[in-house]
């Protein structure tokens, strides 16, 4: 019978490295895709994902069994994003009159093709992916996390209230107040959601590429294997939060180019390689 994540916990807190590998092998894609939602550069988010892990694996006698073990484990993944994110002061300069300004430059750099949507459909889905965790770094930090846990990973208030150690009337707040500034940027800026608007992804791609920040032959957030969701359905509903909610949905699981639970094995059998494995 295949143990549970709660089970396997606790049988690695009574010291079985088999279960420990498990679990760190079972919760690093979720705290990796959390990390990138909240970093958006996925170096920093591997690098916040090894810290989260190491966090997890030397205090887990920590966990009482008191709630489910996801819940922990995003309590300590919640309290490392957002002190790495408030330490860097590039993403505090971040705002959405910022991206506005970059999305209306670029858009006037736009030179159209007859073939470009069919040329350039994995640039395209590149930039829409790209730019949507950007506006994720325009929003409050605490905000943005609030907005990640309930509408990405569909927590309850109650459970997003304990993650972050605050009220459930405060996350409500935090929640509702990222909601409204989220919808009230993409209604207005982002075709995905307004079909009036002249800003489409694909409208990014040349002169992204022009600018180096765009390399053709090595995309970031379009991976072998990781499909989104298609965006035709998203300007059907007539809430633009629940459009809203659909794009930022759309993201596939990104995969981290480390195991992360292979290096904990390495570790575990070959304790004086440790630090260089971790």
């Amino acid at each position: 019978m295949q143990q549970t994540l709660n089970e396997l916990a606790q049988a690695a807190k009574d010291g079985s490295k088999d279960a420990l590998e498990e679990v760190v092998r079972q919760v690093q894609g979720t705290v990796y895709n959390l990390a990138i939602r909240m970093l958006k550069s996925p170096a920093d988010a591997e690098d916040a994902t090894q810290e989260i892990l190491i966090r997890l694996v030397t205090h887990l006698g920590q966990f009482r069994g008191e709630s489910q073990f996801m819940t922990w484990v995003y309590r300590v993944a919640s309290n490392v994003l957002i002190n790495i994110a408030r330490g860097d002061g590039r993403r505090s300069e971040v705002s959405f009159d910022d991206l506005s300004l970059r999305l209306e430059e670029s858009l006037t750099a736009y030179e159209a093709t007859p073939e470009e949507w069919h040329e350039n459909a994995a640039l395209t889905e590149e930039v829409k992916r790209s730019c949507t965790l950007g506006m994720l770094l325009c929003l409050d930090v605490e905000d943005r996390m609030a907005l990640v846990l309930g509408e990405v990973y569909e927590v309850s208030s109650n459970e997003g209230a304990a993650i972050m150690g605050i009220s459930s009337t405060a996350y409500r707040k935090r929640l509702s107040r990222a909601r409204q500034q989220l919808v009230d940027f993409m209604s207005k800026q982002c075709g995905l959601i307004n079909p009036d608007s002249v800003c489409r992804c694909h409208k990014h791609v040349g002169n992204k590429v022009r600018a180096g920040l765009l390399n053709p032959t090595q995309l970031t957030y379009v991976q072998p294997g990781l499909r989104s969701a298609a965006n035709a359905p998203v300007r059907l509903d007539p809430d633009p939060l629940r459009r809203t909610i659909v794009v930022l949905r759309s993201h596939p699981e990104y995969a981290a180019r480390t195991d992360f639970a292979h290096l904990l094995r390495r570790m575990l059998e070959q304790p004086d390689t440790a630090p260089d494995a971790y």
